[in-house]
């Protein structure tokens, strides 16, 4: 019987985790998403705006109860408005294949790792220098009822760089309905109203770096773009796997630049604005 129990408990423990999973990323599907424009509070250019389509599409899923691997193929497609100046002119792509690794570390801890290797390229600039990699290290400590703190290390081109970052951040329950994740680089509070409607908030970076080519010019150059996102917005299921998504939201301290193989270029500060995301997700 003594058995019997934990095992249950560990049941138990597994389930409500996995209730809180969907805080930690973005669904597999297609998004769309529009910021300003608006003008820079300092630097180069007078108005500023950028336009994103996501996909991201499911490919191998393996896994039992102690180890699981997940893959899918992403695509970022981004257009910049940068008025004033000659710099980000072209269409910017990140393309890339995200893989997670999860082992589970007897009855109450877990070791991830997430690696997303891709391009970032606006498709005439292809070589060593647009090779990049996202990587997550990071642990997680269960309590009882399933609540987590997730801890570790983060290089991601979404901060607009490639330092590492630290992972601090705890999940949980708050009620029957509403789930949270509160901490560093995301946190996200969303609740459940029906079985076919939810609604959340959440504050997380949307940045990024590519490597580009400009005509008439030689060389290869960079741009990078950081901001942080905080909004609200719902997902309602619309038919099988498939859910619509919409969220507004305001941006807050952003950064654009466009420079060349000496840090020679152009950089604005765009000033605070708003943002809207529209998407339909995949869920199975």
């Amino acid at each position: 019987m003594t058995i019997y129990y934990r095992v249950l408990r560990t049941v138990k423990r597994l389930t409500a985790a996995a209730l809180l999973l969907p805080l930690l990323a973005q669904a597999d599907g297609l998004y769309w998403a529009t910021e300003g424009p608006g003008t820079p509070d300092n630097g180069d250019g007078t108005r500023f705006s950028r336009t994103q389509i996501s996909l991201t599409l499911p490919l191998v899923t393996r896994g039992n109860r102690q180890e699981s691997v997940t893959s899918s193929a992403h695509m970022d497609a981004t257009e910049f408005s940068w008025e004033g100046t000659t710099a980000a002119q072209n269409d910017y792509y990140w393309l890339s294949l995200p893989l997670e690794y999860r082992q589970r570390r007897g009855r109450s801890s877990e070791f991830l790792i997430r690696v997303e290797p891709g391009l970032m390229t606006d498709l005439a600039a292809i070589d060593s220098d647009s090779l990049a990699v996202n990587l997550d290290l990071t642990g997680r400590l269960y309590q009882q009822g399933g609540s987590f703190w997730e801890l570790g290390l983060t290089v991601n081109r979404e901060f607009g760089d490639f330092n590492p970052r630290p992972v601090v951040s705890f999940a949980w329950k708050a009620t029957r309905d509403t789930e949270a994740l509160l901490g560093f680089p995301r946190t996200r509070i969303q609740t459940r109203w029906s079985d076919s409607l939810s609604t959340f908030v959440h504050i997380r970076p949307a940045g990024g770096v590519w490597q580009e080519e400009i005509q008439g010019l030689t060389g290869t150059y960079r741009v990078s773009y950081s901001n942080w996102k905080a909004g609200f917005g719902g997902e309602f299921h619309w038919r099988g796997p498939v859910w619509l998504t919409a969220e507004l939201g305001q941006l807050r301290h952003r950064r654009i630049k466009a420079t060349d193989d000496t840090d020679a270029g152009v950089s604005a500060t765009p000033g605070e604005d708003t943002y809207w995301q529209a998407g339909l997700q995949l869920r199975y």
